[in-house]
């Protein structure tokens, strides 16, 4: 007989990231290799939005960190969002992209663990009564998610790398 709480259910990020995911490829049908590789192409899906508006928020708090610094009003950084969100980096090319299927995530999404107010809406609205060390924190606590998210991400690539691989070894051997 056990005893203590019964386990929390998995969530479909940790299933899908554990090693046992990927075993038995060989045995699997084509069909199941294809739902596999779309539940990771939905959370990759996600994970790449949770991560954008984890650098989106990262974004406006350093713009309201230099506003502090510089002088300027609110209205100033209002006026600014559009530049302050553009993304002037580079984008990857497409052998490096993993292009999701689904433009937005699922409603369900789960992903951060306690902290969603931090990419949610009300920290932004309380932006000009942050403190100095609250509007710091939370840019650190962003960090901190924007890092762990690319950590998710990069392992979730390396399943679909490995789905892609087994589906494109089926094809060729059909040939």
């Amino acid at each position: 007989m056990t005893t203590g709480t019964p386990a929390e259910p998995q969530r479909r990020l940790d299933r899908v990231l554990d090693p046992a995911y990927l075993v038995g490829l060989d045995d699997a049908d084509t069909d199941q290799l294809h739902q596999m590789k779309a539940e990771c192409n939905e959370l990759e899906t996600e994970a790449s939005f949770v991560r954008r508006l984890a650098q989106a928020r990262i974004d406006i708090l350093e713009a309201e960190a230099r506003r502090r610094e510089e002088g300027g009003s609110l209205a100033d950084l209002i006026g600014n969002l559009s530049q302050i969100l553009a993304d002037p980096g580079p984008r990857p090319g497409p052998a490096q992209a993993h292009l999701p299927q689904m433009l937005a995530p699922s409603p369900e999404i789960q992903w951060t663990r306690g902290l969603e107010t931090l990419v949610g809406d009300a920290t932004l609205a309380r932006l000009p009564d942050l403190s100095d060390e609250e509007l710091a924190d939370v840019r650190r606590q962003l960090g901190e998610l924007e890092a762990e998210v690319s950590t998710v991400r990069k392992s979730l690539h390396g399943v679909l790398h490995r789905l892609e691989m087994e589906l494109a070894q089926r094809i060729q051997a059909a040939q």
